[in-house]
């Protein structure tokens, strides 16, 4: 095979980096037009193929400082998907809250697997999105009701129903629904160790004619975020259909902690699962204020394309 040639090389990889540069100013661009949306949930893959390219450049020896260039321009995207490696936990101690969501696809989850999931991770509160009646009565058959008996939020058809379950009592806060196709349960627990308000997040996806309804629910959702008081602990769990590379989301968000970038975990990938494209970006949070992370992590449960995920939380009593 023919080696291409200097000039050939040094204009790969300037378009490289200028590709690169163009990427990473998405993030800043708050839009819901051309699709950017959708370019910014593919932010960190972008960044791992341009990483992939640059590091050919190297391997046909070209050195030059446009090449330089390249790989610190590839290596952005990566380091602003990943977030902090560093864990800023604290020690688990009795009392802690694990708090799980799970999107069901249209409730075709494996009850069976999710509950098995529950039990072994002593979940104390589930957020249950896209969940059905036909879900919800077999999710009862294996066993939900016994682990979870509380429920707030109501099982809807297709993708409209989203429920909140716990171990402890809740109160349910219907005046602070936010406005929607799918549902947004809110909820107290009162818990031994404490109280919290926990939200149910499920706002549209960013595609086709539905862009502008998930910009505009995010923006609901940031108002709400706001108002609420700061002086009792704050959960948000669920699917969020978005990512920390969109705008809207950092923005919806801001004052929130995300327990998987305090865990250290990284880039955490929950959709989509078990498809031809792997997992490549995290739209399912567990998000909190007023408390402190002990840890967080994810599973998979079969026929369903999201991933779960979990929080084990220190609530103040």
């Amino acid at each position: 095979m023919r080696r291409p040639s200097a000039r050939t090389r040094r204009l790969a990889a300037a378009g490289l980096t200028v590709l690169v540069a163009l990427l990473v100013s998405t993030r800043w661009w708050d839009t819901h037009r051309f699709q950017v949306p959708v370019l910014q949930a593919a932010f960190p893959v972008v960044g791992a193929l341009a990483v992939g390219w640059a590091a050919l450049l190297l391997a046909l020896r070209h050195r030059t400082a446009a090449t330089v260039l390249a790989v610190l321009a590839a290596l952005v995207p990566l380091l602003l998907a990943g977030g902090s490696l560093r864990s800023d936990t604290v020690a688990a101690r009795p009392g802690d809250q694990v708090v799980m969501s799970a999107n069901l696809q249209y409730g075709r989850a494996d009850p069976a697997a999710l509950v098995t999931l529950v039990r072994e991770q002593r979940v104390d509160v589930l957020v249950l999105v896209e969940v059905t009646p036909d879900a919800a009565a077999a999710l009862r058959r294996a066993g939900l009701d016994r682990l979870l008996p509380q429920s707030a939020g109501s099982p809807r058809t297709g993708a409209d129903g989203t429920v909140i379950r716990s171990r402890h009592p809740l109160q349910t806060l219907e005046n602070a629904q936010v406005p929607g196709l799918f549902g947004s349960p809110v909820a107290r627990v009162r818990a031994p160790s404490g109280t919290y308000v926990v939200k149910g997040v499920h706002p549209y996806p960013p595609a086709g004619e539905l862009v502008a309804g998930w910009h505009r629910q995010l923006r609901d959702l940031g108002r709400w975020v706001r108002a609420q008081p700061t002086d009792e602990p704050l959960v948000l769990a669920g699917d969020f259909n978005s990512s920390s590379a969109h705008p809207a989301f950092r923005e919806a968000t801001a004052g929130l902690t995300d327990a998987h970038r305090a865990a250290g975990k990284g880039w955490v990938r929950t959709w989509p699962v078990g498809q031809r494209v792997p997992p490549f970006v995290q739209i399912d949070h567990v998000l909190q204020r007023g408390g402190r992370v002990v840890d967080a992590g994810s599973a998979t449960v079969p026929d369903t394309d999201h991933a779960v995920v979990w929080a084990r939380l220190r609530v103040p009593g």
